[in-house]
C-alpha cells in the first residue's frame, strides 16, 4: 500500500474516456489516502482536424474529480512531437510549465512521477520524485505521425531513467527486459465488484438494447485500426438473426459494418452503465487483428467480461492463450463464428462461475498492490527522477 504519497500520472487516456490501467491504479492509490495529479494527454493543433469533437474543449485547466484526485488537462501543443525529438522538447516544456502552475495552485509537492508516455522523458521532473514507467504498449507501433527511430530512443531513456518501471503484457516485457532492468511485468486485471454486478439481480436493461433479437454478441472497447472488423461481419453476416453491439469510441471506417443490419454501433457509453450492458450479452467477443501492437496488449476487457461471467471469444492474442478452455480462441472468420455458435450452445451456470472466480483472482486491487511491492523493492536502488525541479 502506498501512504502519504503525491503522485503525478502522465496518462495516454482522458480520464473521462474508456477506463482501463491508469485510472484504476489512480482511484486506489486515491482510496489509500495518497492525492493525485491526473494529467490528461495534452492534444495537437492538428487533433481537432481528425477528430471535430476535440474544438472548443477547454486546456490548461485544473479541476477535481473525486476525493483526492484532480485532473489537469494540458495546453495545446505542436504537432510532430513524435517524429522530431526537439519538438518534442518545446512540448514538454509548455506541459511542465503548466503542471507547476497547477502544483503551485494545490501546494502540491510531487513523490511518484508515473507516466505512460515515452515522449514524457523530456518533461522537466522533480529530481526528488520517483519515477515510474507503467509501460502498457507497443508505442513503435502506433500508425500516425510517428517516427519509430525515435519513440524508441525515447523509450529506451525513459527505462534507463526509471526508478521502476512495469510491463502489462509478457510480450511487452520480453521485448524491453534488455533496456529495462528495473523491469516486472503487472498485468491488467478488472474491477470485480463493480463488472459482476452484471450477474446480479437489479440492472436495468438499457434502452437501446431491449427490443433487439437475441442472441446478443456483444464488445466493449475502442473500434480502432486494429479491430478486426471482418470478424464481426462474418459473424453478421452467417446469423442475420444474431444481433451485434460495439461499445465504445469509435476512430477508424466502419461503414462495412454500418451497412448491416444486425450490427449497433453505440458508441462511447459511461463506465457505471457498463455492466448493466454486460448483462445483456450471451456472448462478449475481443476481435483484434493480430500484428505488432497486439500482440503486446493485454486487453483489459477480457477481465471484464469474466467478471461478469460472460462467455468469450477472442482472436489468438498472445496474452489471453493462458485463459484457455475459459475462453475460446479463434484464428480466422469462420472459426471466429463457430467459436461464437459453441459458447452460445454450452454456457451453463457452472461455466460463468468458474469464470468469475478466475476474475477474482485478476483484480486491480491485486495488480495495485503488485505494482506498490516491486516499485518499494526498486525505489531506493538507483534510477534517476528527473533533470531539474519545478
Amino acid at each position: 500500500m502506498l501512504k502519504g504519497e503525491s503522485i503525478v500520472c502522465l496518462a495516454a487516456a482522458n480520464w473521462e474516456g474508456m477506463w482501463a490501467r491508469a485510472q484504476q491504479f489512480m482511484s486506489i492509490f486515491a482510496r489509500q489516502g495518497n492525492r493525485i495529479i491526473y494529467v490528461n494527454p495534452p492534444i495537437t493543433y492538428l487533433s481537432p482536424f481528425k477528430n471535430p469533437a476535440l474544438r472548443g474543449q477547454t486546456r490548461d485547466c485544473l479541476r477535481p474529480a473525486s476525493e483526492n484526485i484532480e485532473i489537469y488537462t494540458p495546453p495545446v501543443i505542436l504537432p510532430f512531437g513524435g517524429m522530431y525529438r526537439a519538438v518534442n522538447r518545446i512540448n514538454q516544456r509548455i506541459i511542465a510549465a503548466g503542471l507547476k502552475r497547477a502544483c503551485r495552485q494545490l501546494k502540491f509537492k510531487p513523490t511518484i512521477i508515473w507516466t505512460y508516455l515515452p515522449n514524457t522523458v523530456d518533461l522537466i521532473l522533480p529530481e526528488d520524485a520517483t519515477l515510474v514507467y507503467d509501460c502498457a504498449d507497443e508505442h513503435t507501433a502506433f500508425p500516425g505521425l510517428i517516427n519509430k527511430k525515435t519513440v524508441a530512443r525515447m523509450e529506451a531513456e525513459l527505462f534507463d531513467r526509471a526508478a521502476a518501471s512495469l510491463a502489462s503484457a509478457r510480450e511487452l516485457y520480453r521485448s524491453k527486459k534488455d533496456l529495462a532492468p528495473r523491469l516486472a511485468v503487472i498485468p491488467n486485471g478488472a474491477d470485480v465488484e463493480h463488472f459482476s454486478r452484471a450477474r446480479q439481480p437489479g440492472p436495468a436493461v438499457p434502452e437501446e438494447l431491449k427490443d433487439l433479437p437475441r442472441p446478443l454478441i456483444g464488445y466493449i472497447g475502442a473500434v480502432s485500426d486494429w479491430f478486426d472488423q471482418e470478424m464481426l461481419r462474418a459473424a453478421a453476416l452467417a446469423h442475420p438473426s444474431w444481433s451485434l453491439v460495439l461499445i465504445g469510441p469509435v476512430d477508424t471506417d466502419t461503414a462495412g459494418l454500418k451497412a448491416l443490419p444486425n450490427v449497433r454501433l453505440l458508441g462511447h457509453r459511461a463506465y457505471s452503465g457498463l455492466p448493466a450492458y454486460l448483462s445483456c450479452f450471451d456472448v462478449a467477443v475481443i476481435p483484434f487483428k493480430i500484428n505488432e501492437l497486439t500482440l503486446g496488449v493485454n486487453p483489459v476487457k477480457l477481465y471484464e467480461y469474466l467478471a461478469a461471467g460472460k462467455p468469450v471469444v477472442s482472436t489468438d492474442l498472445p496474452e489471453v492463450r493462458p485463459f484457455r478452455p475459459l475462453v475460446a480462441i479463434a484464428g480466422d472468420p469462420v472459426e471466429f463464428v463457430r467459436k461464437i455458435e459453441e459458447e452460445l450452445a454450452a454456457d451453463s451456470a457452472e461455466k460463468a462461475a468458474a469464470r468469475m472466480r478466475a476474475a477474482e483472482l485478476n483484480s486491480w486491487e491485486a495488480r495495485a498492490a503488485a505494482a506498490v511491492d516491486m516499485i518499494s523493492r526498486f525505489r531506493d536502488g538507483g534510477g534517476s527522477a528527473g533533470k531539474a525541479k519545478f
